[in-house]
């Protein structure tokens, strides 16, 4: 009873104070007394690639929370950030302070220790089994894509997706769940990719994941010889009705997760050994266009301690603004830890155009957005874009290659943005 009225009476005064959601290990000290369990996805570290302008993806009138933790945590600053473990849920709605004193939220609450990987790692030697890390190792300018995971269990059209761009890319994303809607897992698609001699890169989102099933999908990806995922945070789809996001982790965590696990055969959230642990080449993303600055450099910097490999940006449609992010990246030496792929918006639909202002974290200069809706053909002019895009940011030292977006269903056009590229 006793221990009930102080949880009580201290989520009422931290409620009014902090808006704090009362998870019972509590980091306020450590997130300049701004509650992180307030961001609408939980986050315990972000922004997440949602992120525009300040504003919250979920809720766009309201300022992110972890934008407003960055600004008075980092005051402009570079620095790397802490990793701030998950909640343990088993504390939710008991008292911090109680929890604090008996040390019961200690893996909830203490910061994570990075692991040691070094510096300059992109130039060590390969790591892993994946063509992908060695191809991006070789120094060359990679060329990636993604292909997308079937809505039923009929592979047809995903082999016929993935025939057509297969000798034209190092490495090929097989997207799934997209808009938080039902489809094969990308585990699934990537390991058919795998049996066609392609290089696929899985992927994973935080909307989707428990531990469990995160480590699982890791598994099941070594058992198909599937060597590279892309750890994401997922869009928000809170208005589609009977969907629980999961949100157990964050991006940067699940990096940690993954990457602990290929360092140390260890499965870090159980503390137990996984026999022949799958040692995978790790991506995230990020959203160069994340105000203030340092935000997204200092997610970069947590996401390469906390494990990553390579980057896949947002997709780039304001290029000086890339060339600002870039120029801070080399000014950082980031770009000597993580191999960068600029993400490359190939627009050929209609319906994709319409829908672009509506992808949370999309930044579209408004002469861009005239130029494609006033295009007699807009086939022809998306791809004339592409390749515009893609012959500008190949110029910016520090970038490893570009990974095409297609905004539509013909993917013989992704070949006619790269052809020539050598």
């Amino acid at each position: 009873m006793f221990a009930k009225l102080i949880a009580r009476s201290e989520a009422f005064c931290k409620g009014m104070m902090f808006d704090c959601r009362a998870c019972g290990q509590c980091v306020l000290s450590q997130t300049g007394l701004i509650c992180p369990m307030s961001c609408p996805k939980g986050l315990r570290n972000g922004p997440c690639g949602g992120t525009l302008e300040g504003k919250c993806e979920v809720y766009p009138d309201s300022e992110c929370i972890w934008v407003r933790i960055h600004r008075r945590k980092g005051k402009g600053s570079f620095s790397l950030p802490s990793l701030i473990p998950s909640p343990d849920p088993s504390l939710s709605f008991t008292s911090s302070y109680l929890n604090m004193l008996s040390g019961r939220d200690k893996a909830g609450r203490e910061p994570i220790p990075y692991l040691d990987l070094g510096t300059n790692r992109v130039e060590i030697p390969t790591q892993t089994a994946s063509k992908f890390e060695a191809a991006l190792r070789s120094g060359r300018f990679v060329k990636t894509c993604e292909v997308r995971s079937p809505r039923g269990p009929d592979l047809s059209h995903l082999r016929a997706e993935a025939l057509v761009v297969r000798d034209h890319f190092d490495a090929v994303n097989a997207t799934a769940y997209l808009n938080a809607k039902p489809s094969l897992p990308s585990t699934v698609a990537a390991g058919e990719l795998a049996k066609l001699g392609m290089e696929p890169i899985t992927q994973a989102t935080c909307r989707d994941h428990t531990k469990t099933s995160f480590v699982s999908e890791l598994i099941q990806n070594e058992m198909n010889g599937v060597h590279n995922m892309l750890c994401l945070t997922g869009d928000s789809y809170a208005s589609i009705p009977k969907i629980k996001q999961v949100f157990d982790m964050d991006s940067s965590l699940m990096l940690y997760e993954a990457r602990y696990l290929r360092e140390k055969g260890v499965i870090h959230f159980l503390q137990e050994p996984l026999p022949k642990a799958p040692k995978i080449f790790l991506g995230a993303a990020i959203n160069p266009y994340t105000q203030p600055a340092n935000i997204p450099i200092r997610r970069l910097k947590q996401k390469a301690a906390a494990g990553a490999d390579f980057i896949q940006t947002q997709a780039i449609m304001d290029i000086p603004g890339f060339e600002d992010f870039m120029g801070l990246v080399r000014d950082e030496g980031i770009d000597r830890d993580l191999f960068i792929l600029a993400g490359i918006p190939v627009i050929i639909s209609a319906g994709a155009l319409r829908m672009l202002p509506r992808i949370p974290g999309m930044k579209i200069p408004a002469e861009v957005q005239r130029r494609l809706q006033q295009a007699d053909d807009l086939k022809r002019e998306g791809v004339a874009l592409a390749r515009e895009t893609v012959a500008r940011v190949r110029q910016i030292p520090g970038l490893a290659g570009v990974h095409l977006m297609l905004f539509g269903s013909d993917h013989s056009t992704l070949i006619d943005v790269i052809e020539g590229l050598e």
